[in-house]
């Protein structure tokens, strides 16, 4: 009886790991900035989480009124030199990349409207939420 529960609990370990490494989204790679995009379900959100520690950029959309995250966005990332680093189309709920620390321009594009903000990344992750609703696209973000 043991070994018909050790063997049963041996299946179920495997199965759960296997499901997060199916679930994990594969980092990618842009003009040298690492990136991981993802998060549609649950299993792929808790791979992302998962993953935070890594980036030092960790973007979310979402719709303001509902929560409801979204997937089809289009990303642009500029170093402070106005040099393209990263063009990403359908982009979301979560988007993590890891940039060399400085100051950087995020421009994030959905239903046409255009968020724009300007972001110092350190070391340490810097986590932004951007809203469809009740967020002023031409709000340039905090001061920082």
């Amino acid at each position: 009886m043991q070994r018909a529960l050790a063997s049963a609990a041996m299946v179920v370990a495997v199965a759960l790991t296997s499901t997060a490494a199916l679930a994990a989204p594969t980092p990618h790679q842009q003009n040298g900035v690492t990136y991981v995009n993802g998060g549609v379900g649950v299993e792929e959100q808790a791979a992302m989480k998962a993953q935070r520690a890594d980036y030092n950029l960790l973007l979310t959309f979402a719709t303001q009124q509902s929560g409801a995250y979204r997937s089809d966005i289009q990303l642009d990332i500029m170093d402070a030199k106005g040099t393209d680093l990263l063009s990403v189309a359908n982009v979301g709920p979560m988007f993590f990349a890891k940039l060399t620390p400085g100051t950087y321009r995020i421009s994030a594009s959905a239903e046409g409207k255009t968020f724009k903000r300007t972001v110092k990344v350190g070391n340490a992750p810097k986590e932004i939420v951007l809203h469809w609703e009740n967020d002023n696209p031409d709000d340039p973000g905090p001061d920082e």
